[in-house]
């Protein structure tokens, strides 16, 4: 159709997310007892982006992205808190990528 100029164009419809995204890092001391389950409860979490097991008492090293700074106290409390089988967690703030 396009050597007949039949379709002589074409439209790209896409979209751009012109906000950069904010990331942070998330430590977690596991209850391994119930580490099967924990895990399987994080994956499920969009927010998360990657997940490390740690070796020796480290737990679990995630990082998170959301659109704002607005939407991670809602997934701290809302979503990663209330997985059965965590017991502390500490989180920072990703503020520059130097490599």
């Amino acid at each position: 159709m396009v050597k007949k100029d039949i379709i002589q164009k074409f439209t790209i419809d896409y979209e751009v997310d012109s906000k950069p995204k904010v990331r942070a890092t998330v430590k977690i001391e596991p209850d391994y007892k119930k580490i099967k389950s924990t895990l399987k409860n994080l994956r499920e979490i969009e927010e998360i982006t990657d997940i490390w097991r740690l070796s020796g008492d480290c737990g679990l090293f995630i990082l998170v992205e959301i659109p704002s700074i607005e939407k991670f106290n809602p997934l701290i409390e809302g979503k990663i808190s209330r997985i059965d089988g965590i017991k502390i967690i500490e989180t920072c703030f990703i503020t520059d990528v130097i490599k």
